[in-house]
């Protein structure tokens, strides 16, 4: 675990790409294993709040919203040597702020976090459905046009 109290917040969405792959990879998260959607993804995001530590990317919350009632939270992480030090209760302080007053604020998690988003008043609603296509060839980049 690292102990630092001089890390950066910063709300720009336009993060590079190997600083994203590397924090997702650092978690084992899938979506590394696709750096130009991933890329695409958090420029496209209508909130992104990511925390540094001298120049590293080490956290990263993103989300989507309608701008009035419903907001998902697609992303939330920290690199695993950075856990622990209240960077995720920081970004979801910000990120409930943010969108305090939202009719719908969701996301979708693992069994195991259960208990960590309850914090934060989550509980679980109804079920969360997917239809996954990770296979599926998509454009490689151009964001703006995608």
């Amino acid at each position: 675990m690292k102990e630092n109290n001089n890390f950066s917040y910063q709300y720009e969405k336009d993060i590079e790409k190997a600083q994203l792959v590397s924090l997702f990879e650092s978690v084992g998260w899938k979506t590394a294993e696709y750096p130009n959607r991933l890329h695409c993804a958090i420029q496209n995001s209508d909130y992104v709040m990511s925390v540094w530590d001298a120049g590293k990317l080490v956290g990263l919350i993103s989300a989507i919203s309608d701008g009035y009632i419903n907001v998902f939270i697609t992303y939330l992480l920290v690199h695993p040597d950075y856990q622990k030090t209240g960077l995720g209760t920081k970004m979801m302080h910000d990120f409930l702020a943010k969108f305090d007053g939202f009719g719908r604020r969701i996301l979708t998690t693992e069994v195991d976090k259960k208990e960590y988003y309850e914090k934060f008043g989550f509980n679980i609603e109804g079920i969360a459905m997917f239809n996954k296509d990770w296979k599926k060839r998509c454009r490689e980049i151009n964001c703006k046009n995608y």
